[in-house]
C-alpha cells in the first residue's frame, strides 16, 4: 500500500512516556536525574520502508530544558520548568516531490511540580505538566495538538545517606494511547563510583573515573504521536496519526567541565525504529511494512548538574 505523509503536520509527544521522565526530574534526553539543566543535540539515521517504498531521511532533535526558581512554603517546594524541543523529521516517497515531506516541529512544555517531605526519608511528588507541538504554520487545535499530564508519586531513599532510592506512583493522561492511568516505578543507585538508574523510560549505568570523567552505558525509550494529513485512501481507514517508536542503546563519555557543567557523548543504536498508523481514537491500523530496522544515532548533551546533598552527621547516643 502506498502511503504518503502531507506537508501538514500538528504532533503531540506520547503523554506515557513524558510523564515518566518529568517524575524523575529530567527529560528522556537528559543523561542521568541530576542534569537539571540542559542543552541537546541528537541524530538519527534514516532507513526505508516496505510499505509505499519510503525512505525515512535523516533526523535531527534540539532541545532545551531550563527549571526555573523554585517557590518555598514552608516544607513544601514548588518547582516550575519550561522546556523547549525542535525536531526535523522528512521521507523520501515515489511520486512525491523530495521537500514534500520535510517539516520543522516545534514543541513547549510547562511544567510544576510539588516536592514535600512527609517523613523520614520520603517525599511526595505531585504535579502537572502541559506539552504542545505545532510547525507554526499549519491550523492549530488546541484539543488535538495539546497533551496533559498529571503524577502522583512517593520517593523512599534507604539509609540517611542519598543515593540509593526507590519511586513509585501513578501517572494520568489526556489524551491517552492505551490506558489514562500508568503505574510506575524505577530504581536508583548513586554511591561510591557507580550511577545506576533502572526504569521507564530510560536506563543508565555509569562508572565514575575520578572527578571529571564518567564511562558507561546508557538506554532509552522515546515514543511520538504525530497527527498528520493523510492521502485519501489512508483517510478512508480512519487514519489520523502517525506512531514512532525508538528503542536507543549505546556506551557515552561524561566529561566535567567545572562549574557543575557537564558535556556528554553518546553513540550507538537505535535498535527499533517502528511506525504505526492510529485512528482518532489512537488505536492501530495494523498496516504492515512499516517497521525502518536498527540505525545509527548519536548525541551530544551540555548539562548543568547541581552538587549532591551531603548526608548530614550523626549526632552521637548519649550514654546510658
Amino acid at each position: 500500500m502506498q502511503w504518503r505523509i502531507r506537508a501538514r503536520m500538528a504532533v503531540g509527544l506520547s503523554g506515557w512516556v513524558v510523564a515518566l521522565v518529568l517524575l524523575m526530574g529530567a527529560h528522556a534526553l537528559a543523561q542521568t536525574q541530576a542534569d537539571r539543566l540542559y542543552l541537546s543535540y541528537g541524530l538519527s539515521g534514516g532507513g526505508s520502508l516496505d510499505a509505499g517504498r519510503a525512505r525515512i531521511k535523516e533526523r535531527r532533535t534540539l532541545e532545551l530544558r531550563v527549571p526555573l526558581p523554585p517557590l518555598v512554603l514552608g516544607r513544601t517546594y514548588l518547582l516550575p520548568s519550561v522546556g523547549y524541543e525542535t525536531r526535523w523529521v522528512g521521507a523520501d516517497v515515489p511520486s512525491v516531490g523530495e521537500d514534500a515531506v520535510d517539516k520543522q516541529f516545534h514543541r513547549i512544555q510547562l511544567g510544576l511540580t510539588l516536592i514535600r517531605p512527609v517523613a523520614p526519608r520520603w517525599l511526595v511528588v505531585t504535579g502537572v505538566m502541559a506539552s504542545t507541538r505545532t510547525d507554526f504554520q499549519s491550523s492549530f487545535d488546541l484539543a488535538l495538538d495539546t497533551s496533559w499530564v498529571a503524577f502522583a508519586m512517593a520517593n523512599h531513599q534507604f539509609e540517611d545517606t542519598p543515593g540509593l532510592g526507590v519511586t513509585f506512583g501513578v501517572v494520568v493522561l489526556w489524551p491517552f494511547d492505551a490506558l489514562p492511568v500508568v503505574p510506575m516505578l524505577s530504581l536508583t543507585y548513586n554511591r561510591g563510583p557507580y550511577v545506576l538508574e533502572v526504569g521507564l523510560p530510560r536506563l543508565t549505568l555509569l562508572r565514575k573515573l575520578g572527578d571529571t570523567v564518567e564511562l558507561g552505558l546508557v538506554g532509552a525509550l522515546d515514543m511520538q504521536v504525530l497527527r498528520t494529513r493523510f492521502d485519501p485512501e489512508l483517510r478512508a481507514l480512519n487514519a489520523s496519526y502517525l506512531r514512532e517508536t525508538q528503542v536507543r542503546v549505546g556506551p557515552t563519555v561524561n566529561v566535567h567541565l567545572g562549574r557543575d557543567l557537564w558535556l556528554s557523548s553518546s553513540v550507538g543504536l537505535s535498535l527499533i525504529n517502528d511506525y504505526a498508523l492510529l485512528d482518532r481514537q489512537r488505536d492501530s491500523l495494523n498496516v504492515r511494512g512499516l517497521d525502518m530496522g536498527t540505525a545509527l544515532y548519536g548525541r551530544v548533551i551540555l548539562g548543568w548538574r547541581p552538587p549532591r546533598p551531603q548526608a548530614k552527621a550523626k549526632s552521637p547516643r548519649p550514654a546510658p
